[in-house]
């Protein structure tokens, strides 16, 4: 209960209603009824003293005759409902109706005067037709005039009064009725107003909006809301659908991304069958070098003249191994292989990949430092995602660098049993802002047309399948360093 905006907007809407409408209307009505009741307790005494002063008047005119006749024309006053006069017995001696004389008051209205309580009291009687009179009974004792008459002291008779409301008097009770009838009624078209504007301008927009959410997140982002309101829903509408044409311009820059880095693999593929096999004729063509060079340099035992040119021989036969070496290597990283682990090297694997890419560096003016001298560097890996790790971080180091440049390899004890690899450069380093989002995939810094961006992403990714952590420390003009910790096997 309570967990939706509707169910609290109906909850504290009804309650502040009858705080502001119901409860003044109560206490109003409640004024009026005590301000009825106060009329009728008045006319009673009023009706009360008339009779008594009449009786006193005809007793001491000698004409008790005439207290009928007083009675009667106070009984056509408005509001005197009925007038009595009855003895101790219950005998009617006078009344306003004439079938009551000579009759029990008992028989008539037994609940008028209880005989044990012979004090005046006031009290309400609903009459059979379920009309609502006040009525009052007070004791005429036997005193001054009446001693003529009636020799008895103490009560003599008792008077019996009923008033009712007036017509004034009835009506405002009616309209207090109907002023109850009429808040409730006006409580209702408050309730069912504001529920329908609640409903019609808050509640429906917002489950159009929770629906176009889910399906959003079903991965329908071709959804729109309707954005004409002018109000607060209007400008949330407004964010919403300029939310999913975001999300779908992304979709289709990652679709084309991705089918360009597809492109670009197949190329890739390509190249590496294509350079697989040139290595190989590379190699053929060698490997005739290189034993045509040991056959001369044998030749030159036999002819003593030719040893001036020994030295030469030796140099051609040292570049030509060195062009088999990097070849070898090229083959190597050019082969479909499945990944594996196992013990790998990490002093070989940096070795090897610096005896590829020093040459290219050197073109670019760009000096390799290498420094493995660390003894056990044996993690359990795959040397040809870790040679993927250096190609990246390299590459992407001599694409920042200038003439001049220094790319710094190392490898240093961490903690116990960790291998720190360390790539760093004195390049113009990376801004603080930055340094969170180099790992994410397709950002880039670069302005080159072939750059996907996704080099550093491959680099994390790749360290996360061998459980290393790698960090980025750099500062503006002060170079960068990719710090890489790997468990030792």
């Amino acid at each position: 209960m309570f967990k939706t905006i509707k169910s609290k907007f109906i909850f504290f809407s009804t309650f502040l209603i009858l705080l502001t409408t119901a409860i003044p209307m109560y206490f109003l009505v409640s004024q009026l009824r005590a301000n009825f009741e106060d009329r009728s307790i008045v006319m009673l005494d009023t009706s009360l003293d008339v009779v008594r002063y009449g009786l006193k008047y005809a007793m001491m005119s000698g004409k008790q005759d005439d207290l009928q006749t007083v009675i009667n024309d106070i009984t056509q006053k408005e509001g005197v409902y009925n007038i009595r006069i009855f003895d101790s017995e219950g005998i009617i001696k006078f009344a306003s109706i004439p079938d009551e004389i000579n009759k029990n008051i008992k028989a008539l209205a037994p609940h008028h005067y209880d005989f044990k309580e012979p004090e005046s009291k006031l009290k309400v009687i609903s009459l059979e037709s379920g009309k609502k009179i006040y009525s009052n009974t007070e004791p005429l004792f036997n005193e001054g005039l009446c001693k003529s008459c009636h020799k008895e002291d103490g009560i003599i008779a008792y008077l019996d009064i009923d008033t009712d409301f007036t017509s004034a008097e009835t009506k405002f009770y009616t309209g207090s009725v109907h002023m109850i009838f009429l808040g409730w009624a006006v409580l209702l078209v408050l309730l069912v107003g504001l529920y329908f504007i609640f409903n019609r301008f808050i509640n429906a927009p917002l489950q159009q909006l929770m629906v176009a959410l889910n399906q959003v997140e079903g991965g329908d982002i071709n959804v729109s809301l309707d954005v004409s309101r002018d109000d607060e829903i209007g400008t949330v509408n407004k964010h919403f659908n300029a939310m999913t044409y975001k999300l779908r311009s992304s979709k289709e820059q990652i679709e084309q991304l991705h089918l360009e880095e597809l492109q670009r693999v197949n190329r890739l593929k390509t190249l590496g069958e294509l350079t697989s096999e040139t290595a190989h004729e590379v190699n053929n063509h060698i490997a005739i070098i290189m034993s045509r060079t040991d056959y001369l340099n044998l030749e030159f035992q036999k002819y003593p003249e030719l040893l001036k040119y020994s030295e030469d021989l030796e140099v051609l036969l040292d570049q030509s191994s060195k062009i088999s070496e990097i070849n070898g290597n090229i083959l190597k990283y050019s082969k479909k292989s499945k990944i594996e682990y196992q013990a790998v090297n990490l002093s070989n694997v940096v070795n090897e990949f610096a005896k590829v890419y020093e040459p290219l560096l050197l073109k670019k003016n760009i000096l390799l430092n290498i420094d493995v001298s660390l003894d056990d560097t044996t993690i359990h890996g795959n040397s040809i995602q870790i040679n993927q790790i250096l190609t990246n971080l390299v590459t992407n180091a001599a694409d920042e660098l200038i003439d001049n440049g220094v790319i710094s390899i190392s490898l240093s004890s961490g903690d116990e049993n960790k291998v720190v690899l360390k790539v760093k450069d004195n390049g113009p380093g990376i801004g603080e802002s930055l340094i969170e989002e180099i790992f994410s995939p397709f950002f880039t810094t670069k302005a080159k047309k072939n750059n996907t961006g996704l080099g550093l992403y491959i680099v994390k990714k790749i360290c996360e399948q061998h459980k290393a952590v790698i960090i980025c420390e750099s500062k503006i003009n002060s170079g960068t360093s990719f710090i890489i910790t790997f468990n030792k096997k």
